[in-house]
């Protein structure tokens, strides 16, 4: 008992050293230790939070960033390895080379404390400096729904099917179900899951360091990109979040597979050594991510979402949930529940209240006719006009889009609608306490 104690308390005092020295790791670590950097055209910059059951794919995605590093380009890796005792490494990743550019390092950050993503990017962007900025966030995705820290790794949803030889997601289990529902009530959604500190980035340290980073490290200007190289993070309530800070938010609808995006592949652009746009940059993400997966799985998605206009996508959903609540309101019986249960029915992902809001809006539009209403039949039309031009938005919004064949649903963005039993803490998100989605959905499930 007295060891047990001892460790725990060794323990204890180990983290909150680490919690006090989040930022030093930094502010040793100048210009002196990296040399002068030239101003190029992009600086990437790779949040590895590897300290929990992904890290096994965290080397092998840093030796593909090598092997097509390019001039045109910084790449800079934070990574967080599983063990209180392993320190946290930044690398500076250039043609089949890795500088460590923290030797004297001891310390292990939390990469689920934003003020570590914070320092790390602000650091990056003082020193890397560039016309663009992609911050890549790898690691565990949940969507906009927050657990208790706990993480699924998303291969153990893969069963092989013998007769195709393909990797197939077992359609039977709920992504939320196989997390904790009761811890999940207390917060919104998670990323950057760090196993030594049980903690994750939620939505409200997510749209914290975000604002830090644009508002201090780019004094006042957006991140060229935004990229979730995790699970579920395609979601108008992720969207919501990253339009005021990034021009584009690259992630998956779906579940991703662990070794995640094909680095190698992805930074191919840079090897003309002409320009590369974000929307190019983007869209060739998109592309090597079918090329990665088309042969070995036919559940996979990846989408580049514009966000400099998706306001408009927001104010569209609020008018959809306004007219939609009216219909359920003036319904006879029960035609515009029934209508709404079969539009939103297999167009979900692996997490079932996760639906595809293309997918939805245009299964409304083909069976709007079927609404029987007491009054205001007048709604019909003004719900099939907010629809129909609902879904040229999204259209123009998605900058790319993949998927494999058994997701042909997927356009490229999902969105939140329980069937029943809504978690109590989606009310919490900004988006929900914004739109009209939110008292859908609550209306919906209340009714019988």
């Amino acid at each position: 008992m007295k060891i047990l104690l001892k460790k725990i308390l060794f323990m204890i005092l180990i983290i909150h050293q680490i919690n006090n020295h989040a930022v030093d790791v930094y502010k040793n670590l100048g210009s002196a230790h990296i040399g002068e950097q030239l101003h190029k055209k992009w600086t990437m910059m790779v949040y590895i939070a590897a300290d929990n059951d992904l890290f096994y794919f965290a080397w092998n995605n840093i030796r593909q960033l090598a092997q097509n590093a390019n001039l045109d380009i910084n790449i800079i890796v934070y990574l967080n390895e599983p063990g209180p005792h392993k320190k946290t490494q930044i690398y500076l990743i250039e043609k089949n080379k890795a500088t460590l550019l923290n030797k004297d390092n001891q310390e292990k950050l939390n990469s689920g404390d934003p003020r570590t993503l914070i320092s790390f990017c602000n650091w990056v962007i003082k020193n890397f400096p560039a016309d663009n900025y992609f911050l890549d966030l790898w690691n565990h995705g949940t969507g906009w729904a927050d657990v208790k820290y706990k993480a699924i790794n998303p291969s153990s949803l893969f069963i092989f099917n013998p007769d195709t030889l393909m990797l197939e997601l077992d359609r039977n289990i709920r992504y939320l179900d196989m997390l904790d529902q009761v811890q999940m009530e207390k917060i919104q959604r998670g990323i950057c899951f760090d196993d030594t500190y049980k903690s994750y980035l939620n939505n409200q340290d997510l749209e914290y360091a975000l604002a830090a980073i644009c508002n201090e490290g780019l004094k006042g200007a957006k991140l060229a990109i935004i990229g979730m190289d995790a699970c579920l993070m395609a979601m108008v309530e992720i969207a919501n979040i990253c339009k005021k800070y990034a021009n584009i938010l690259v992630a998956s609808q779906e579940v991703e597979l662990g070794q995640g995006w094909r680095y190698d592949s992805a930074l191919e652009p840079f090897s003309t050594g002409n320009h590369v746009s974000k929307e190019e940059f983007a869209t060739h993400l998109i592309k090597s991510y079918y090329d990665t997966y088309f042969s070995i799985t036919s559940d996979f998605t990846l989408s580049a979402v514009n966000l400099d206009n998706f306001q408009t996508i927001e104010e569209n959903i609020n008018t959809v949930a306004t007219l939609l609540l009216e219909c359920l309101q003036n319904q006879r019986g029960q035609s515009v529940k029934y209508i709404i249960r079969q539009c939103r029915r297999h167009i979900c992902f692996e997490e079932p209240s996760y639906i595809d809001l293309m997918s939805f809006y245009k299964r409304l539009t083909l069976n709007i006719d079927k609404f029987v209403l007491q009054s205001n039949t007048h709604l019909v039309s003004q719900l099939k006009e907010a629809l129909e031009n609902g879904t040229k938005l999204i259209k123009n919004s998605i900058i790319a889009n993949t998927y494999g064949s058994n997701l042909s649903h997927a356009h490229g963005l999902s969105i939140y609608f329980p069937e029943q039993n809504m978690l109590n803490s989606y009310q919490k998100t900004e988006f929900a306490q914004t739109n009209q989605w939110y008292n859908l959905i609550t209306y919906y499930n209340m009714m019988q």
